[in-house]
């Protein structure tokens, strides 16, 4: 739950939130524990990067980052790369460099 929260709230809530959610059911020390295992289980592999943060980080290594139009049209072909099957078999990093 702490993790999930992380990556879709704003502000996340912490453990006695969960505590005080679940009416006392489950301890502070059990709700972490559960949390740890599950981060365990998961290898501590959360997400990847994608191909949007590898062009953000070729175009300032480029130099042309505050171009936005430049940047809108990478955008956009990074946009079309989804949509095409053909591109599965390339690497997030692999797409970005292609675009740029």
């Amino acid at each position: 739950m702490l993790v999930a929260a992380k990556y879709e709230e704003i502000w996340a809530p912490e453990v006695r939130d969960f505590v005080y959610i679940s009416d006392k059911a489950y301890t502070r020390k059990q709700i972490l524990d559960t949390e740890k295992d599950m981060l365990q289980a998961l290898g501590y592999n959360l997400s990847l990067p994608t191909s949007y943060q590898f062009l953000a980080r070729l175009l300032k290594a480029a130099n042309v980052h505050y171009d936005k139009n430049l940047a809108l049209f990478v955008a956009y072909c990074a946009e079309l790369c989804l949509v095409d099957h053909g591109m599965l078999s390339y690497g997030y990093s692999e797409l970005a460099a292609g675009i740029m």
